[in-house]
C-alpha cells in the first residue's frame, strides 16, 4: 500500500466518479459534466480496472455504490474540498498582496481628530491599502502587539521612548488641555482664578497615556473622572461641570474655553508608533505626517 504511485491514477476520472455518485445516474452526471455518456462510462470502467475494484452496481433505480465505492466517494469528496480550499487560499494570498491591510490602534477621539478628516484623501492616495481600526492598548503592550502583528500602527498620547531600534516613534501633533464649559448651563466670566473654577465639578479623564491627572482631582472639591475623552466631552456638553479637555477637540463644539489666571494649558504630545520594516505602516504614517 505504501508503494502506491498516485500519478498512476487519473484525477479527472475521480472528479467524474464524484458526479456519478452524486447524481446516481450516468446520463445525469454526463449532462452535468458536459461530456458524452459513453465517454463517462468508459472513464468509470478504466477507473475500476486501475483500482481493481467494482465501484458501482446498476439496477432499475440507477447506480448504487458498492462498499469500495462509498469509501472512495467519502474520501474523494474530502480531497476535492481540500483542493478547492487550496485554490481559494492561493487566490486570497494574491489578493492580500495586491490589497494590503493596515490595523490601527487609536482611541475614538483621536481617530475623529486626526484620521477621520483625512480619510477621503488617504483613501484616494492609498487605494491598495485597507484600514482596520482596532481597540486601544496599554502603553506597556505597544511593542509586544507591534512585533506580534496584532497592530501595524499605534497612535497614543504621552512621552514615548521604547529604546527598541525596530520601533519607530514619531510626533503627530500636540494637544493643549484647557478648561471648557457649555454656556447653555453655566454663565461664567471670561477670566477666572483657579480657586473659582475649583468650586465647580471638574470633568477630567483618568489618564492620558503615561500622564496622570490625579494632581487636578486633588486640587478641587468635586470632580467627575471619566475613562475616555468621548465620555468627558459628553459630560461637558450636557452641563455636568467644567471640563479639562484638549482645545483642539473643542473646535467643532458649541463650548467656551475659560481663561484661568496664572494657568497655562497642559500639553500632551500625540505619537504614532510602528515597526521600521513594516512597509504598509510606513506608507500610512508618511501620509498622516503630511497633514
Amino acid at each position: 500500500m505504501d508503494n502506491i504511485n498516485i500519478s498512476d491514477y487519473n484525477y479527472d476520472a475521480i472528479k467524474y466518479f464524484i458526479s456519478v455518485a452524486k447524481y446516481g445516474s450516468l446520463s445525469r452526471a454526463a449532462k452535468f459534466l458536459g461530456i458524452s455518456q459513453s465517454a463517462l462510462s468508459q472513464s468509470m470502467k478504466n477507473l475500476e480496472q486501475s483500482l481493481g475494484v467494482v465501484l458501482f452496481n446498476r439496477n432499475t433505480r440507477g447506480i448504487i455504490l458498492t462498499d469500495e465505492g462509498r469509501v472512495l466517494y467519502q474520501n474523494a469528496i474530502k480531497g476535492n474540498e481540500c483542493f478547492k480550499n487550496a485554490i481559494i487560499e492561493t487566490l486570497r494570498l494574491k489578493t492580500f498582496k495586491d490589497t494590503k491591510l493596515c490595523k490601527i490602534s487609536c482611541s475614538n477621539s483621536l481617530t475623529s481628530l486626526l484620521i477621520t478628516p483625512k480619510m477621503r484623501i488617504l483613501k484616494d492616495k492609498l487605494s491598495n491599502i485597507n484600514i482596520e481600526f482596532c481597540n486601544t492598548i496599554r502603553d506597556s503592550k505597544v511593542v509586544e502587539n507591534l512585533q506580534s502583528g496584532n497592530y501595524d500602527v499605534v497612535i497614543l498620547k504621552g512621552n514615548k521612548d521604547f529604546n527598541i531600534k525596530e520601533v519607530e516613534v514619531k510626533k503627530l501633533c500636540t494637544l493643549n488641555y484647557v478648561f471648557a464649559y457649555n454656556p447653555q448651563y453655566f454663565d461664567l466670566p471670561e477670566c477666572m482664578s483657579f480657586n473659582q473654577v475649583s468650586n465647580y465639578p471638574i470633568i477630567l479623564k483618568e489618564r492620558d497615556g503615561q500622564n496622570d491627572n490625579s494632581w487636578l482631582k486633588f486640587s478641587v472639591d468635586k470632580y467627575i473622572e471619566c475613562k475616555s475623552d468621548n465620555q468627558c466631552l459628553e459630560m461637558i456638553k450636557n452641563g455636568a461641570g467644567i471640563g479639562f479637555y484638549p482645545k483642539e477637540m473643542l473646535e467643532k463644539e458649541n463650548l467656551k474655553m475659560l481663561n484661568i489666571e496664572n494657568f497655562s494649558p497642559t500639553k500632551r504630545i500625540v505619537y504614532v508608533c510602528f515597526l521600521s520594516y513594516n512597509k504598509t505602516a510606513n506608507t500610512i504614517v508618511e501620509e498622516l505626517l503630511k497633514f
